[in-house]
């Protein structure tokens, strides 16, 4: 996990991340001006902005596994 200032960031860091891994990343807000990067199985503390897999933000409707 890590943290971000701004959303833009840790949004563009999760795209970067998803695409290059291969994996699934997840960014949440954790408190005011602070976002997280996160694994699907990391615990997360706030409020889900995202989720990232292949490099594109997944539709609402595929989020759930």
């Amino acid at each position: 996990m890590n943290t971000y200032q701004t959303a833009s960031q840790a949004t563009g860091v999760a795209r970067t991340l998803s695409k290059s891994a291969a994996c699934t990343i997840v960014v949440y807000q954790a408190a005011a001006g602070k976002y997280v990067t996160a694994r699907p199985t990391d615990a997360v503390r706030g409020l889900v902005i995202g989720i990232y897999r292949n490099g594109y933000l997944m539709p609402s409707g595929q989020r759930a596994a």
